[in-house]
């Protein structure tokens, strides 16, 4: 194992992920930026507001260091693959009908949806997807791409995976142990899919799908839970 304090993917990784982290827990910066906004609205632009944040943090801030660098562990450009499209495909029949049945679930509508807004119009809906997509493009490109496909040349196959595995789990270790745990099998899959394509578009792709499907159905049966009459 090979790496060097300035061009260590895991380095460049932890550093991006708790750059993020550290804003997303900063209670000062929330409660300024809510401030901004009407009471009803604030929850929405604040969780908006984190998701570009986390791209600029887990995606703009490694391509500029690595460039900077000259950092050459790892490629930054990835193509859509057959493979890509069949993976997807099945990971999202599998996957979206669990999420629509779990969603319905009372532990899990006290998580989400992370936006808690009585009111929505098309926009703001459209664009609380489309933040997640932007918010999981980020994610991915560090943890499939930074954390695993950038480590195996310096650790080997396995080693990168269960780096990686320990990694994903220890960034949900703040959602709860339900979704600490769940975290592995996924990530294991997600990294197995991904050394197979070289690229993240997979795990973003279904990762996304996963985030919408979820949305959609959280915010259907919190909607129906807060109109069912008592």
């Amino acid at each position: 194992m090979d790496l060097s304090i300035n061009t260590s993917p895991i380095l460049v990784g932890l550093t991006a992920y708790l750059l993020y982290f550290t804003f997303l827990k900063s209670t000062i910066t929330e409660i300024k930026f809510k401030m901004l906004f009407t009471p009803t609205k604030s929850s929405f632009y604040w969780i908006q507001f984190t998701r570009i944040v986390a791209f600029a943090c887990m995606a703009i801030l490694p391509i500029a260091y690595i460039h900077f660098m000259e950092i050459e562990f790892w490629t930054v450009l990835y193509k859509w693959t057959f493979t890509d499209t069949k993976y997807t495909l099945i990971l999202a029949l599998i996957l979206v009908p669990l999420g629509a049945f779990n969603a319905k679930g009372k532990s899990h509508l006290e998580q989400y949806p992370q936006v808690r807004m009585t009111q929505w119009n098309a926009f703001e809906y459209l664009s609380n997807i489309a933040s997640w997509g932007l918010y999981l493009l980020g994610y991915e490109f560090l943890f499939r791409g930074i954390l695993f496909l950038g480590l195996i040349p310096f650790t080997g196959l396995y080693p990168a995976l269960a780096i990686n595995t320990a990694l994903y789990a220890l960034a949900h270790l703040y959602k709860g142990k339900k979704e600490t745990l769940g975290s592995i099998p996924l990530g294991i899959v997600f990294c197995l899919i991904t050394v197979q394509t070289n690229t993240i578009w997979t795990a973003f792709a279904v990762h996304w799908i996963m985030a919408s499907n979820n949305f959609i159905w959280s915010h259907y049966y919190s909607k129906k839970s807060l109109n069912k009459p008592y």
